[in-house]
């Protein structure tokens, strides 16, 4: 497994360990069947199904409503809880609701830091903040974290772990992202190499994997883009982007009203881009529309969020992708690193939960006791009162304005708040073309 030493160990094997040996399956079935092996890609495919099912039932924890981290040398498993179980979610082998628990109890501030992810709670019998094994922070671990909960469309922890990777890049020596911190304080560990190239890599994977969605597949010469953009953000650019003999460039632009991407094939053959933006639950797709043409397209619904799943053919040249949308909407929150030996104080938010008529949002929130955060609304028009927070409106602008419960001063106080909607006599028909 991971783990090389220390209390959490002696193990029979790690969740994260066979997570791999599942992903190695796969990846080999995928193999046999390239080589046209169909045999013995059938029979690789029936294993691997099986090693997902016991993968999923072998670890998990039903009463406790988590995975464990590893099965002892009896095949027991051992409760506690660690964050190398996003590298099973960053491959996709974990059912969807088990991983959506999983996810928020990984978000909470005993596992997450301003600066990254412990590899088990901080609250844990077994942890030490200077625990190379059992409590300091990897930027390796966190950029798991952030491609994992991004598959599963968790895009607050997600953004909240490539943001601390990426501000790692730019403190001390620019373009240096250290190998190991504290659980406790932000501040690297003696023992810490001060560059680290699997840290920096963490960066690069959360954003491409990550909340941008981007793979290819050169075989079928098909691009894929599925974005969870921050939803502060109007828009990203991506260059030269290779299949086949295909390459192109991608400049995406989000309103209120539209998402446009603008494709540019600058290569000499065709490719297919399979374009699947997220949206917010509420949010209504009325066309998606490539040039004058019509596209057809279906949605995807997951619990905190839905997809618009259109497929296009890019020639050589420019070709426009224009969806119209309606009464989306969307929260974000930009943390910050603190001080150099501080603890965490940033806010997290642990999960988000829609009514069936999607005119409430609520979101479960935990912070430093007695602290102000703010949070950015997108497309604020749709939003008619909120309680647990107050909410500041400035022109087409508005943001929530948040003040932390007092709390027992060891712990992170909770909260939370709950967005109304204005009612406008929603269309429940969708038109797909």
């Amino acid at each position: 497994g991971w783990v090389e030493g220390g209390p959490l160990l002696p193990v029979k094997t790690e969740l994260y360990q066979s997570g791999l040996g599942a992903e190695a399956l796969r990846a080999l079935n995928n193999l046999a069947r390239l080589a046209g092996k169909e045999t013995e890609s059938k029979e690789l495919q029936g294993t691997f199904e099986k090693q997902q099912t016991l993968l999923n039932n072998t670890f998990w924890l039903p009463d406790k409503k988590r995975f464990a981290f590893a099965l002892d040398k009896d095949n027991h498993p051992l409760d506690e809880a660690s964050v190398l179980s996003t590298v099973s979610m960053w491959f996709g082998l974990l059912d969807e609701e088990k991983a959506a628990e999983m996810i928020t109890q990984l978000s909470d501030s005993n596992h997450q830091a301003d600066w990254g992810m412990r590899i088990i709670s901080g609250r844990a019998t077994r942890y030490s903040g200077g625990g190379y094994h059992y409590g300091s922070v990897w930027p390796l671990f966190t950029g798991w974290a952030s491609v994992g909960e991004y598959r599963y469309h968790h895009e607050h922890p997600a953004y909240a772990n490539l943001r601390a990777n990426a501000l790692l890049a730019l403190d001390g020596s620019p373009g240096h992202v250290t190998e190991v911190l504290s659980g406790d304080y932000y501040q690297g560990l003696s023992t810490s190499s001060p560059h680290q190239i699997w840290s920096a890599a963490m960066v690069v994977a959360p954003v491409l994997r990550g909340m941008l969605g981007l793979s290819t597949d050169a075989q079928n010469t098909t691009v894929t883009l599925a974005p969870h953009l921050p939803a502060d953000w109007p828009g990203f650019a991506i260059h030269t982007v290779h299949v086949g003999e295909a390459n192109i460039d991608l400049v995406y632009a989000k309103t209120p009203d539209a998402i446009e991407l603008e494709i540019k094939n600058t290569g000499s053959k065709n490719c297919t881009l399979e374009f699947e933006p997220s949206l917010s639950l509420r949010a209504r797709v009325l066309s998606a529309e490539a040039g004058s043409h019509a596209v057809p397209f279906h949605m995807q619904s997951h619990g905190t969020d839905q997809h618009i799943i259109t497929r296009v053919s890019v020639p050589s040249g420019d070709t426009k992708l224009r969806i119209r949308i309606a009464n989306d909407f969307g929260v974000s929150y930009q943390p910050e690193l603190p001080q150099l030996g501080s603890p965490s104080e940033g806010l997290r938010i642990l999960s988000e939960s829609w009514t069936d008529a999607k005119d409430e949002l609520t979101l479960s929130i935990t912070g430093t006791p007695e602290q102000h955060y703010e949070l950015s609304l997108s497309n604020p028009s749709e939003v008619s009162s909120v309680d647990g927070a107050e909410l500041v409106r400035d022109g087409v602008s508005a943001w929530l304005h948040v003040q932390m419960p007092v709390a027992d001063t060891r712990n992170a106080a909770h909260e939370t708040i709950t967005i109304h909607f204005v009612q406008r006599g929603r269309d429940k028909s969708r038109k797909h073309n």
